[in-house]
């Protein structure tokens, strides 16, 4: 088994623990993705402190993806060791991951009480964001693209829609990042996604401003 956590013990992720945490990976556990990269999220609460799963714990989204070849394995660690270095106010907590030989490999992030931005624009939400959630919501965007953007050497983000965009209880936007495509764009190596958000730098002239 393979398992770790950023600033945490590596035993704290155990398939054992996930499986508990999210009651077996139960149907009514499923929580709503549309990301294109990620089978599907199940919900479920640990201790913050210590991993275990608690009844009364925080909230944990776990993503469910088959690892069936060692070039797959070796592409979700290339992930897990990017998130690993992201850390910002504005982008989705990424916890940590669990992985044995010819299983699934899971990764751990903290959960979204409000759902995405998506599901409250043209989803079944009964009452409209109020303009100044909008505001505070385009506000957190912006700055997580700019941390995002600040990295040296980071990975393009072409993913920006609104089911990436996750808010928590307070409707703080937090970005879900989770570039998972492996060709390199020349000169930069910069990662492929799909171009539903590009700087206007990189269209006419090739490059990116930060």
């Amino acid at each position: 088994m393979k398992s770790g956590a950023r600033k945490r013990e590596s035993e704290s992720l155990q398939i054992r623990g996930l499986k508990k945490a999210t009651k077996k990976f139960r149907q009514d556990r499923v929580v709503e993705c549309e990301d294109y990269s990620v089978r599907k999220f199940y919900k479920g609460y640990i201790d913050e402190t210590t991993f275990a799963p608690s009844r009364a714990g925080t909230g944990i989204a776990v993503s469910v993806m088959e690892c069936d070849s060692s070039r797959s394995l070796q592409d979700w660690m290339a992930v897990v060791r990017s998130l690993g270095q992201l850390s910002h106010q504005n982008l989705v907590n990424f916890l940590g991951y669990c992985c044995e030989d010819n299983k699934p490999f899971f990764l751990v992030f903290e959960y979204s009480h409000k759902g995405s931005l998506d599901s409250h624009i043209f989803g079944k939400e009964e009452e409209a964001l109020p303009w100044e959630i909008r505001v505070k919501i385009a506000i957190g965007t912006a700055q997580g693209l700019a941390f995002l953007h600040s990295i040296k050497n980071s990975p393009l983000n072409r993913e920006l829609r609104m089911h990436n965009i996750m808010l928590d209880e307070q409707y703080n936007a937090k970005l879900f990042y989770l570039e998972t495509t492996k060709r390199s764009l020349v000169d930069e190596g910069l990662k492929r996604g799909r171009f539903t958000y590009l700087s206007p730098e990189w269209g006419s002239l090739g490059t990116r401003k930060h």
